[in-house]
């Protein structure tokens, strides 16, 4: 069975985006949509902020859950402090992080332990363990503003980003998908902006990325973003899966060279080298286990893993 799912997320309380939408897909024929969180701007400010703009953003979310076939599915993100906060979203269906919920016959969870192969994986969070090794039906996600479609996994970008120093809003995009029972068959991007569909020459093998006209490759721009990824699914590869586990670090290298297709010359070397100083990396999803040694365990921190 084929389905038709809008996605989006990262709205960061902005309704003009999401007005949009509702202007793009009126009258579309559309199952679903699914939203992957940060609805506002409460984690860059504060809570009250998050509070008002949920009070703007839900009527758009209640037009959204009205405009598809069969509602609007949700999750909290990072700058909604997941939920903890003083409001509830009565728009659409929270996707639950205890099991699953059924919507048109489709089974979705907020939790990876949840996933199997007839689900669909939705987190605010990357989850770079799982960006080699995911058995569900299909993955959204966000958070990182730098969209991508690996196989079955697609990380939506944004609806509506600003940087700090920016005078004027970003506007990003969002896709139409359509679900078969194997998998994302066609990935559709529609701009709001700038954002375009591309493919590095270098790092062709991490995906295709949707960014912004004016960006460059995201691993290019910033390679600390492809070791944190890499170290993640490494990691989980190595362990079976086994966050409690620990990995040494040639194991872990191995492991990580053996994840690219076709790396550039340095890989190896230079990710040897992260892997050295990860300590350094405030972001990183590992840590060495006991603070020394070249055993490796997943970051009380870690950020996305």
């Amino acid at each position: 069975m084929s389905r038709c799912i809008l996605v989006m997320g990262d709205n960061h309380g902005d309704v003009g985006s999401l007005e949009r939408v509702l202007d793009d897909v009126e009258d579309e024929p559309i199952d679903l949509a699914v939203h992957v969180g940060d609805f506002t701007r409460a984690w860059r400010h504060d809570r009250e902020l998050g509070v008002e703009q949920l009070r703007v953003v839900e009527p758009l979310l209640d037009r959204i859950d009205d405009a598809v076939d069969h509602g609007l599915l949700w999750v909290w993100g990072n700058q909604d402090h997941f939920g903890d906060i003083d409001y509830g979203i009565d728009a659409g269906t929270e996707i639950p992080a205890d099991g699953y919920v059924t919507v048109d016959g489709q089974r979705f969870t907020n939790a990876p332990e949840h996933v199997e192969d007839d689900v669909v994986l939705v987190t605010h969070m990357e989850k770079w363990s799982l960006v080699d090794h995911f058995d569900g039906r299909a993955h959204f996600c966000g958070n990182t503003h730098l969209g991508r479609l690996t196989d079955r996994r697609l990380n939506s970008a944004f609806l509506q980003a600003s940087a700090p120093d920016a005078d004027e809003p970003t506007y990003g995009g969002y896709f139409v998908v359509e679900l078969g029972d194997e998998g994302p068959r066609d990935v559709e991007l529609r701009p709001l902006g700038d954002l375009e569909r591309r493919t590095c020459e270098r790092h062709g093998d991490r995906g295709v990325q949707f960014l912004p006209a004016d960006w460059e490759c995201m691993y290019c721009r910033d390679e600390r973003i492809l070791y944190r990824e890499l170290a993640g699914s490494a990691f989980y590869g190595c362990a079976d899966g086994d966050d409690g586990a620990a990995v040494t670090e040639a194991d872990l290298v191995e492991h990580a060279v053996s994840l690219r297709d076709d790396p550039e010359p340095g890989f190896r070397r230079d990710f040897e080298r992260y892997v050295a100083d990860i300590g350094d990396d405030r972001y990183a999803p590992l840590a060495r286990e006991d603070g020394e040694g070249d055993r490796l365990v997943v970051a009380d921190e870690g950020y996305s893993y």
